[in-house]
């Protein structure tokens, strides 16, 4: 998660700057610091990545970082030679050596220019992407909630560690102010049902937008989450599971439902539900947003409806975590599990480029 934070043949120092919104880039005498194309293309070390299961990984956490508003984008493609740090080639992989790691469960490394000649030049040269393969070290490639930490498993998922670490491959620092995967990326994650995985989001695809610009090709993509900014750590923000409060804001007694946390609740009891909801596309959008009531842990629209906000409007730069008021319903069953859901845009009017991100739950049990 932590990169090393390289800058090679570069005439002046560069500086990490602090817009307005979460994000942080390289600044280079006022101007970001990016890849001089808008298609970049890393090797894959067939090594580390074999075909199949790993080599699947990869490339899935590829497709996730390709799944932002600009015309940025990464291609992929197998290296079956050596690999090796400012060798004239992007390349991904596994490693044991220390001196590389830096301590880190995975790691980047660039190599930018920033000089003056007739104008500013800043551009990314290279950049190489490492991952930790130390023993007792366990990695993930799959999106199953159970297999990862801070839910009841015990590894880290390929995908959001390395998102993060692709991120500051593609000009990203990291942020410790905001909800955001160039902070703790293994608490950013979007989680229905069995299925959890890592993903870009709102500030890291902003972040994206002001070094690429917009696509400009209608990408659009809103999505919910149960997780929400806790508080900076160093250089990165940590997070915790958004949650369910009282009427005057005091969080519920919890109790643990399926190796959750999950919360006690009344029947008729009016309680706040807590979620965190993003705009990780192009425009604006105005949606209507449901809060439902299921038997299981994956929401969907043919669940019970709770409430809904019409003519919700979220905008790419602000994440917003939001607690609605809801009534837990009185004829649920004293002593059963449920789970307190949301749905942004329920009535799927954005064309919405990642529609399974749209749902999300927080357990509760009926006393």
């Amino acid at each position: 998660m932590k990169p090393l934070h390289t800058l090679l043949g570069a005439a002046l120092a560069c500086a990490a700057a602090t817009p307005a919104f979460a994000y942080n880039v390289i600044d280079c005498m006022g101007t970001p610091m990016k890849w001089g194309a808008n298609n970049v293309t890393f090797r894959a070390s067939t090594t580390s990545f074999p075909d199949g299961y790993w080599r699947n990984g990869i490339q899935r956490t590829i497709d996730l970082v390709n799944q932002n508003p600009t015309p940025f984008w990464y291609s992929l493609i197998s290296d079956t030679g050596g690999v090796g740090l400012n060798n004239g080639q992007n390349e991904t992989w596994g490693s044991t050596d220390a001196n590389v790691l830096q301590g880190a469960p995975a790691i980047a490394y660039w190599w930018d220019s920033c000089y003056w000649f007739f104008g500013v030049v800043a551009q990314r040269n290279e950049s190489d992407v490492i991952f930790d393969y130390n023993a007792p070290f366990q990695w993930t490639a799959d999106e199953l909630k159970s297999s990862l930490i801070r839910y009841t498993g015990t590894k880290r998922q390929l995908q959001g560690t390395g998102i993060h670490e692709f991120g500051h491959a593609m000009g990203l620092l990291h942020v410790n102010t905001e909800y955001n995967v160039m902070g703790a990326d293994f608490e950013h994650i979007w989680a229905n049902g069995t299925t959890a995985r890592g993903y870009l989001g709102e500030d890291a695809s902003d972040g994206a937008v002001r070094l690429y610009g917009l696509w400009g090709n209608n990408y659009q993509d809103v999505s919910a989450a149960h997780w929400k900014y806790s508080y900076a750590n160093g250089e990165y923000s940590r997070h915790v599971k958004t949650g369910v409060f009282t009427t005057a804001g005091v969080a519920l007694p919890t109790v643990t439902v399926n190796g959750e946390t999950g919360y006690r609740v009344n029947k008729g009891q009016q309680v706040q539900v807590e979620f965190t909801y993003e705009n990780n596309g192009e425009a604006t959008q105005v949606v209507n947003t449901g809060w439902y009531v299921s038997s299981n842990d994956i929401i969907s629209t043919s669940d019970r409806l709770l409430a809904t906000n019409t003519g919700m409007s979220l905008g790419r730069g602000d994440v917003m975590t939001y607690r609605r008021t809801v009534t837990i319903p009185s004829d649920l069953v004293s002593g059963r599990n449920y789970w307190l859901g949301t749905i942004v845009d329920k009535d799927n009017t954005v064309a919405d480029a990642v529609r399974s991100n749209n749902a999300t739950y927080i357990p509760i049990r009926v006393n």
